[in-house]
């Protein structure tokens, strides 16, 4: 039934991007690659790209005003980068890094 309604989805809006693998926290850099390819192949001349989950809050007014005033957004890349943390190696975490 589910899958009926992502295909009435698919077809009415043509929304929907859909990758060959689990949609699980530890496949999130496959989704953002699938993401990041199809934006680059079908939408080749936006001016910027925003990539969210729904946890996330996103200053739209800080944002915009930024983007204003970099003089070449495409060469920009903007995210949390997490200086002098050690990896979470707690296999209970969902944020867990294994040794291999």
């Amino acid at each position: 039934k589910e899958r009926e309604a992502l295909k009435e989805e698919a077809s009415r809006y043509r929304d929907l991007l859909q990758g060959a693998f689990a949609d699980t926290y530890g496949n999130l850099n496959l989704k953002t690659l699938l993401l990041l390819r199809w934006a680059a192949a079908r939408c080749p001349s936006v001016p910027f790209l925003l990539k969210a989950d729904d946890d996330v809050f996103v200053n739209i007014p800080a944002l915009v005003s930024f983007l204003a005033s970099h003089p070449n957004p495409r060469l920009l890349y903007l995210g949390r980068v997490h200086w002098r943390v050690s990896p979470n190696r707690d296999p209970r975490s969902p944020h867990h890094v294994p040794l291999s």
